[in-house]
């Protein structure tokens, strides 16, 4: 299955695209005019670009709760265990693939087509690396700002700047080697996100230059009008003192610091613009603020509503993950001899949530107390394996429980059992097994008469 080579052999490589010549990001201050800027080039119709949003994505990326939230997502996507299955069956060596360490940064990489909006993969070549007993993944990111997936274009340029069709992948032999995901027209979620990363260093940057004035102490000096020499070497005495602000002013002139006002300090603005920020990051990446901030305000239902929002984002990832894994890539590792037919991959099965099960029993019961429920239900419902000997143990349970309403079983004090009065010797054993089942036989129930 598949190729085997041991270390040190060279790959056979498929088609390879090469000469694209790929620039450095660019790394100047980004503000929100850039951020409107970009979009609209993005959605060009006559020369799309996405070289300035692509710019700033990258430049974005460098923010602290980007990087938290988005690992965290991206973690909930890998951590899992991905599956083979055929008729039921575990396929252990394509399992293994799909589990390799090349295979957790290709997931790694498509799931960033819902951050950026596109992803191309080329793979070049899968093998059974048999010096490390594991398998061995070739592939290489397309540069994002070299793709075109627009309608009408649909193409690889050798330069970022033009869409120009210098290559079409859509087309043989690239297309037998391209994984792609995404949506053309989606620009990814950090367009959403880029607005408050650019607000929030704003804000840090006005709160260190705060700091720098208002948080150290500020020094005053006066010195004798028209005496030039002492305000020199003032100025020059405060230079060598340190950093601190300070004023050198005349003795007749005045200096008047006004305080802005409000029920809320300075220092308290930006901490306040820079956690909202924080908040709306963590709503666009996750869904949800509670499960990466502690909030002044909450409760554990609350919180619980939160998982719930960040659970369903995670199983959308891993349903867009298994889109592509089944359909693209699948086509790929056929190429490269894995037979593949009659299966599927999937992810391991996730951790019960046993509250929603509860709940979702209870319902189930109440609803067979009324209308008959096939069994087969309960079993795919709830995920239970069905026993190969069922219909033995269906009967063995239909038998106890028509033991138990005769009396064998657990007696139920609020049901009298009246027994046919043609069946004296049954019915006389019946209340024999019903006495000693009612007695509990302690001696503070009877007196003995010999004492």
């Amino acid at each position: 299955m598949g190729v085997t080579r041991k270390k040190g052999e060279l790959p056979k490589e498929g088609v390879k695209i090469t000469s694209i010549n790929v620039r450095m990001p660019n790394r100047s201050t980004q503000n929100i005019e850039s951020w409107r800027n970009a979009i609209r080039s993005f959605e060009n119709l006559t020369n799309p670009s996405r070289v300035g949003l692509y710019d700033l994505y990258d430049d974005i990326e460098l923010d602290g709760q980007v990087i938290s939230t988005w690992d965290k997502r991206s973690d909930a996507l890998t951590n899992k265990r991905l599956l083979f299955k055929r008729d039921g069956d575990e396929d252990e060596e394509i399992t293994k693939l799909l589990n390799s360490p090349d295979m957790r940064l290709f997931v790694k990489e498509l799931h960033k087509a819902i951050s950026y909006g596109f992803t191309l993969i080329q793979v070049n070549n899968i093998w059974y690396d048999e010096d490390e007993e594991r398998y061995r993944i070739s592939w290489d990111l397309i540069p994002r700002k070299h793709v075109h997936p627009e309608p009408g274009f649909e193409c690889i340029s050798k330069e970022q700047s033009m869409a120009t069709k210098d290559f079409l992948y859509l087309e043989k032999p690239l297309s037998d080697y391209m994984v792609w995901a995404g949506d053309p027209k989606d620009k990814g979620i950090l367009a959403a996100v880029a607005q408050y990363v650019i607000y929030k260093r704003g804000g840090f940057g006005d709160w260190a230059q705060f700091s720098e004035m208002f948080g150290m102490p500020f020094r005053e000096l006066s010195y004798d009008d028209y005496d030039e020499a002492t305000r020199v070497k003032l100025e020059q005495a405060m230079e060598d003192w340190g950093a601190a602000g300070y004023l050198i002013k005349p003795k007749g002139a005045e200096l008047t610091l006004h305080d802005t006002g409000g029920s809320t300090s300075s220092a308290d603005v930006y901490d306040l613009l820079i956690s909202k920020c924080d908040a709306a990051i963590s709503k666009i990446i996750l869904g949800n603020t509670l499960t990466t901030e502690q909030g002044e305000i909450g409760s554990q239902a609350l919180g619980e509503v939160h998982k719930e929002a960040e659970s369903e984002k995670n199983a959308s990832d891993q349903l867009f993950i298994l889109s592509v894994l089944n359909t693209r890539f699948r086509a790929v590792l056929k190429r490269f001899g894995f037979n593949l037919t009659g299966g599927e991959i999937m992810y391991e099965g996730l951790e019960t949530d046993w509250e929603k099960l509860k709940t979702k029993w209870d319902v189930v019961k109440e609803i067979s107390d009324k209308v008959p429920v096939d069994d087969d239900f309960i079993y795919e419902e709830f995920d239970i394996p069905k026993p190969e000997n069922y219909e033995e143990m269906k009967e063995q349970m239909r038998r106890d429980k028509e033991m138990q309403s005769f009396g064998f079983g657990g007696y139920d004090n609020d049901r009298v059992i009246t027994a046919p009065a043609d069946d004296k010797p049954r019915n006389f054993f019946r209340r024999l097994t019903s006495f000693f089942r009612r007695s509990s036989f302690k001696r503070s129930d009877w007196e003995c008469p010999h004492e």
